[in-house]
């Protein structure tokens, strides 16, 4: 299982119009993102200016202390924390160029 997420934006018509694509990564680091206190699925339906300050704090978070971090990489080898960490560095960019775009996050 993974997560994409999407920037979308509501053009007033039945369908959004697809703003960005930030990427794919692979559920098996999730726990190092909700540790990092970036639960991805729970950005589903805010805007990217809310999940922004979450995203940073998570970034900051993740490279001040890698311990914990580097204690949950998958013993499968599916996504790593450098993998997360930089997953979660282009959320921050993509989240910052498109700060009122809604989040879409597919499962």
């Amino acid at each position: 299982m993974s997560y994409d997420l999407y920037l979308t934006i509501d053009t007033g018509s039945d369908e959004r119009a697809l703003v960005v694509e930030c990427g794919n990564m692979t559920s098996n680091v999730a726990p190092m993102w909700r540790l990092a206190g970036a639960n991805l699925a729970e950005f589903a339906g805010k805007t990217a200016a809310d999940c922004l300050p979450l995203l940073r704090a998570a970034v900051a978070s993740m490279e001040d202390n890698p311990a914990p971090y580097l204690e949950l990489n998958p013993p499968n080898g599916w996504g790593s924390y450098d993998t997360c960490l930089e997953y979660l560095r282009g959320l921050v960019r993509h989240f910052a160029a498109h700060p009122l775009c809604t989040v879409e996050v597919s499962r």
